[in-house]
């Protein structure tokens, strides 16, 4: 099946790439894509040129689709520099969903990386492999190494938490740009030396929204002084929560006794049940022994029974017992 530029697929890619084919069989999925502009700027001298020089094929794995491995082969071009005067002879179009010279897209490492936060190398690799992705934990732990948290020294507005590295045992400290939320730090431990050094180089901070452990507010008193600090919505929440516990223990009695689907006043009566006397007719009629169970044609019935032998002196001894516990 062929597919035409007027076909609208950028929810798939973006709108300046097109799909013109595709191929499929049980495992995977191949999707042939193009670029719709037939020029490009020189990433050198920033002029835009059309003089094409050559095309090649570059294959990019992406997410899966119906948990089928997916490729995406795109026809990416090769420019001449248009400029007499660039030292860039030749240039190739950089794609918007790849970096160069990468063999997997933007969204599937922000995929890959979702799913590995939450398990080992190992437990990720075999759970994208269900999901159509083929990836080995030696490249899941390239992903990891290849993270760098850029920090601005002209931030105005941070939160800073503990984070659990491992539970109980190794912990840090995040710090994350409150304007867009996210990280810029990840210090070592939960103490107020640490993030004393951090604060040293970023005096601008006006903001801090932080969590309710002493050491921070103290290393943030001393490095910066005129900083306002507030707590996050999950500790402001999580004290109302508290005095609204304690409101509850307070006011509360400690039973609410409910009766027809409306609260009683207090306690209600106790009913006591009259015991039913016994049915001695029936008590009589039966039969604490230990008789063999009988056949419609009176023969003893046979049953295999390996864990008890019922003519034992013990058996003996609780029938007896059952016996005069009936008298």
């Amino acid at each position: 099946m062929k597919y035409h530029e007027t076909q609208d697929y950028s929810f798939l890619i973006d709108q300046n790439h097109f799909i013109y084919d595709h191929k499929e069989d049980p495992e995977t999925l191949h999707i042939y894509i193009k670029s719709k502009p037939h020029s490009c700027k020189c990433p050198e001298c920033g002029v835009e040129s059309s003089a094409l020089h050559a095309t090649y094929q570059r294959t990019m794995q992406d997410t899966p689709i119906r948990c089928k491995q997916t490729f995406l082969h795109s026809n990416v071009y090769k420019y001449k520099c248009e400029n007499s005067n660039c030292t860039r002879k030749v240039f190739m179009e950089d794609l918007p969903f790849a970096k160069a010279s990468q063999v997997r897209t933007d969204a599937l490492n922000s995929f890959i990386l979702g799913v590995s936060m939450f398990l080992s190398n190992e437990g990720a690799s075999k759970v994208l492999s269900l999901l159509g992705v083929k990836i080995s934990n030696d490249s899941i732990q390239k992903l990891y190494d290849h993270i760098e948290f850029v920090d601005d020294p002209d931030v105005e507005a941070v939160g800073i938490d503990d984070v659990a590295i491992r539970k109980g045992q190794t912990y840090a400290t995040a710090i994350y740009d409150l304007k867009d939320h996210h990280l810029i730090a990840l210090l070592d431990g939960r103490d107020a030396e640490t993030l004393k050094e951090w604060l040293k180089g970023h005096k601008k901070i006006r903001l801090v929204a932080r969590d309710r452990a002493s050491a921070y507010a103290a290393a943030i008193n001393e490095i910066l002084p005129e900083c306002t600090q507030v707590a996050d919505r999950f500790h402001l929440l999580q004290n109302l929560l508290g005095y609204l516990k304690d409101i509850f223990k307070e006011e509360m009695p400690p039973y609410v006794y409910i009766r027809d689907g409306k609260i009683l006043d207090g306690e209600p009566e106790k009913v006591l049940q009259e015991k039913k006397p016994h049915d001695e007719a029936y008590i009589s009629s039966l039969h604490y022994d230990n008789t063999p169970p009988m056949n419609p044609d009176g023969s003893e019935r046979k049953y295999d029974n390996k864990m008890h032998d019922l003519t034992s002196g013990e058996y003996a001894d609780h029938a007896e017992g059952r016996k005069k516990n009936r008298n």
